[in-house]
Order: C-alpha cells, then structure tokens, then sequence
C-alpha cells in the first residue's frame, strides 16, 4: 500500500524542485557569470590604467582568428570599456567550450567600424541607440529589462542632470549609504557598478563606483568613489538597462534583420562617440 503522507511529501518536494528550476533556467540563459569573471580578469590586470576619450580598449584583443586593436593602450573610455567586457567574456566562454562560433555570429566589421547601425555604433550610442543593451538587443545577442529586473553582470546606460552619460556593467544595488543590497527593494538608491572613468593612470580607468540617483549623494569614505546626479527614469531612453544571451540563446533572425538595416543606411564615415559621453569626471575625482 502507497504510504500517502509520504507520497505527499514527494510531491511537495518535486513541486518545489521545479519551481526553483525556473529562475535557475532563466538566469542560465543570461551570459552575466561570463561577464563578472570578464570584470575579475580586467580589474587584476587592466585596472586604473587611465581614462582617455580616445583609447579604445586597455590592450590588443584576440578576436577569434582576428584581433582588435587597442588605439591607445592601455587607457580606454566607458563605452569601448564594455565592448572589452563582453569581448574578454567571449574569449572566456570559447576557452572554456571550444566553441569558436561566437567570433562568426557578426561579420568582422561589426566589432570594429562605427559606420551607422553596426553593433559597435549602437554601444557607442549613436544612430538611435539608447546604450549596451540596445545594442545586444538589436543584434539578438542580449534583452532590455527596467532597472528592478537588474541582475549582477547586466549592461546599465545612464544619463545624468548635468547632461552626461556613461555606460557600465551593473554589479548590485546600493542603499543610501552605498552598502551593497542582495537584490532589488525599496530601499535600493542606486547601484554599484564597473567601467572606465575618471582622469589619468593611478586614479582613472577600469574601477568600481558607487551610482546614487538625484540629489541625494551621501559621503560613502572608504566604501568607494560615488557617481552623483544619475537619472532615475523608467524610460529605456534615459536609464538603458538589459543583459546579454548566452550564445546558444542568440537570435539569429534578430541579427539578419538589423544586418539588412544597417545596410540601408551604412555610409563610409565613422560615427563618433556620442558627446554625452565625452566626460567621465566625477565627484570624487
């Protein structure tokens, strides 16, 4: 005879295994654990090199059978900063797998021209794009979400009262006083973060700074630098939030069509960085 309490139990636990299984899923098809070791492998060897409008990328990248090729080694600015992020996260990714196929999924010119509509125009903000996860998002390679759905290792553009910007990669959220939350809640005041920003080499480049949205900017001492007057806006526009697919996820149709767009319009110049982003001076620096 079934012992039914015990049966009962069994189905309470399976119930509970699959609905853990959900999240878990969901959160596997993201590609954010790539990009967190992308930010550990960067900030040991690459970080605090300086920040300069001009460099882009802190070094020469391996690009699959390619290389992309630093401007200015080793400063670099915010949006080639997360250009390098999910470049360095690729090559983590392919190391581990052996699947080289990441490199293919965009012609070459992708990653290195910023002719109107190419994946690179779109990071560096300009023909109608909003920031990093417009970009991932355009190209099937990634997904926007508001700023409640963030995740650690999600893409974040901001804009501030002073008429800048600035594109990083979200780490968590912080309180008022900069101390670091779990996830998502009321008493979340803005985030901690990672890019390149700031002045020269020693005190600008790749590091960790804390966001705080509005007036409110706290003196936070030793926990960090801070990053005052940040928009808070549901509205992708100003505050672009998103993440990238794990490859296996990637939307392939989604990729011939802004291939097809950005053939429509593509022109021989070189767009420039959008001047939104062209200082990265902030409070404490």
């Amino acid at each position: 005879m079934v012992n039914m309490k015990r049966f009962g139990h069994l189905l309470c636990l399976l119930a509970v295994l699959l609905g853990a299984a959900a999240p878990l899923n969901a959160q596997d098809r993201k590609f954010n654990s790539y990009l967190l070791r992308a930010v550990d492998t960067i900030e040991k060897n690459y970080a605090l090199r300086g920040y300069d409008i001009k460099g882009v990328f802190t070094h020469d990248l391996p690009f699959g059978k390619n290389k992309l090729k630093a401007s200015r080694p080793a400063v670099t600015m915010c949006v080639a900063a997360q250009l390098e992020l999910i470049v360095t996260a690729l090559n983590i990714y392919a190391a581990e797998t052996g699947d080289s196929s990441v490199f293919d999924y965009l012609p070459i010119r992708h990653w290195v021209s910023t002719q109107s509509k190419t994946f690179k125009d779109f990071m560096w903000v300009n023909s109608g794009s909003y920031g990093s996860a417009y970009a991932l998002n355009a190209y099937g390679m990634g997904g926007m979400c508001t700023y409640r759905e963030l995740t650690p290792g999600s893409f974040v553009n901001l804009n501030r009262t002073t008429r800048t910007g600035h594109a990083v990669l979200f780490i968590c959220y912080i309180d008022s006083l900069g101390h670091e939350l779990t996830g998502y809640s009321k008493r979340a005041k803005g985030f901690k973060y990672y890019s390149s920003q700031g002045k020269g080499p020693g005190v600008g480049g790749y590091s960790y700074r804390y966001a705080f949205f509005g007036t409110d900017c706290p003196f936070i001492g030793n926990i960090g630098k801070r990053d005052c007057n940040v928009i808070w806006s549901d509205k992708q526009k100003m505050l672009n939030c998103g993440f990238m697919l794990h490859p296996k996820y990637w939307n392939k149709k989604a990729r011939d069509l802004a291939i097809v767009a950005m053939k429509k319009v593509s022109s021989l110049g070189e767009n420039d960085v959008n001047p939104a982003y062209l200082n990265q001076e902030m409070t404490d620096d």
